[in-house]
């Protein structure tokens, strides 16, 4: 696979989003394509059949001027810098945003969404619903912003299928990146030669990937701490791991490492599910 057709969602508060999708659509000589949303108006049922239907237009003319202002402003950027990006409007009913995008990205790559902050924009539904219906990888931006680069990778490895395709995804990203170091944890379940670490060494060195494997100490508890702190240790620019989660009434919901690693992120991270 080669990342040749990038999404990026645009809209308030995802500048350190884009900033990171001009940059990585340069690097990977990609097509860029960025999004936003028009939320169609909501009221509550009980007053739906007296809103006057000039109001509801107005609302929607609202909604459509503000996406695309988001658009050109982001498309006016990406001028200046010397990066050609499409842009497009998506129509969403209220809540439902979030699936509108899932299916969006399936026709992508891989979409570049935005870490939510805690003291402005949400997107941990966004997160949720594109991660686990699109098929497709996510790469997810600290929304601290932070000069992007990709010299050192660190590939999150416990031998399981997510963790694979987060790999396999990856590929065009590792073979930019100077250094790339596989981690796995002491107690993992994967102790399998056939998918240790050295085993996927091996592998992305057909690639022309050189790749070292190291063992760090701690539980399965301990997984999302170990791999931010060693992330830190060694520089990482960008974390690739697989996006776990667990069957909730037929809906896949985030598992406990992936809710915490995309909490506490301080860089990008592939995640692929």
């Amino acid at each position: 696979m080669s990342l040749k057709d990038m999404l990026v969602l645009v809209g308030d508060g995802t500048e350190a989003a884009g900033r990171y999708a001009r940059w990585l659509s340069g690097a990977c000589g990609a097509h860029l394509t960025a999004a936003a949303a028009v939320v169609e108006p909501h009221f509550p049922v009980n007053l739906e059949s007296t809103v006057p239907k000039a109001l509801v237009r107005q609302l929607w003319e609202e909604a459509d001027r503000s996406a695309d202002g988001v658009l050109r402003g982001f498309s006016e950027t990406a001028r200046l810098e010397g990066v050609t990006a499409e842009t497009l409007k998506f129509e969403a009913a209220p809540g439902r945003g979030a699936d509108a995008l899932s299916r969006l990205a399936r026709c992508f790559d891989a979409t570049i969404l935005q870490q939510s902050d805690p003291a402005g924009v949400g997107t941990g539904d966004i997160l949720e619903a594109t991660l686990f219906g699109s098929g497709r990888p996510v790469i997810i931006i600290p929304y601290i912003h932070k000069i992007p680069k990709l010299k050192c990778v660190l590939i999150a490895w416990d031998g399981g299928a997510t963790a694979a395709r987060a790999v396999a995804d990856s590929l065009p990203l590792l073979a930019l990146a100077s250094e790339v170091h596989i981690v796995t944890s002491a107690d993992r379940r994967a102790e399998d030669k056939l998918v240790s670490g050295a085993a996927l060494a091996r592998h992305l060195g057909r690639h022309g990937i050189t790749a070292v494997p190291k063992s760090l100490p701690g539980s399965a508890r301990e997984v999302a701490p170990m791999l931010l702190s060693d992330a830190a240790d060694v520089g990482a620019d960008l974390i690739v791991m697989g996006g776990y989660g667990h069957s909730r009434m037929r809906e896949l919901v985030l598992g406990g490492t992936t809710r915490e690693i995309l909490h506490s992120m301080t860089v990008p991270v592939l995640m692929s599910h």
